[in-house]
């Protein structure tokens, strides 16, 4: 038999014996508390003393239930698979580019003019229809300018800009811009940029 099952076979049966003569000895191991016994050194024989006193002349003191040290760290392990694509969020703000439709002639405003700027090379009418003829979003943003001349905005019969029921034109000169933007179902905002170039 190899010394270390021997060993092994000793410190059962030496448990075994502590158990039976120290009844809170396996309490104490249970706890992860450490243990000392004294061993007699003329017989060998194993006492569970209270205050864990060996007699320094004739006993050896033997520590059991000793708490080794920390083991080492294991590896990482692998990462985990990527999480599912969240829902995509609202649109942005004023956008980075935009979709320029040139007109020449007179141009009813329609609702695929949303974001869009629409440029004319001379003097032109845009007319703004009523909701009920093109229905067209609340808070439809349309760019206008112009090359040369002025662009006059006309409202049709039930609509107004700016509370009027009138028209508007850009003031007179070249390169002139502005932005209509729907308010309510018939009712729109006009804002024109001032003058900047002759």
């Amino acid at each position: 038999m190899s010394s270390i099952k021997t060993r092994q076979i000793i410190a059962c049966v030496a448990v075994a014996v502590l158990a039976s003569v120290a009844g809170n000895f396996l309490v104490a191991a249970a706890i992860g508390n450490e243990v000392i016994v004294c061993a007699q050194n003329s017989t060998g024989k194993l006492y569970y003393r209270q205050n864990q006193q060996c007699a320094a002349s004739s006993e050896s003191s033997i520590m059991l239930n000793q708490t080794g040290a920390t083991g080492l760290v294991g590896a990482k392990g692998a990462t985990g698979a990527t999480g599912a694509t969240g829902a995509t969020g609202a649109d942005g703000g004023y956008p980075s580019t935009i979709t320029v439709k040139e007109i020449t002639v007179t141009h009813t405003v329609q609702a695929s003019d949303a974001g869009s700027l629409l440029l004319a090379n001379s003097g032109v009418v845009i007319f703004l229809p009523t909701n009920s003829a093109v229905p067209i979003a609340i808070g439809t943003r349309i760019n206008l300018a112009n090359r040369r001349n002025f662009v006059t905005v006309t409202p049709n019969s039930g609509v107004t800009i700016n509370l009027l029921a009138s028209s508007i034109s850009f003031d007179s000169g070249n390169f002139q811009y502005g932005t209509l933007i729907k308010l309510s179902a018939d009712d729109w905002a006009f804002m024109s940029s001032p003058d900047e170039f002759p």
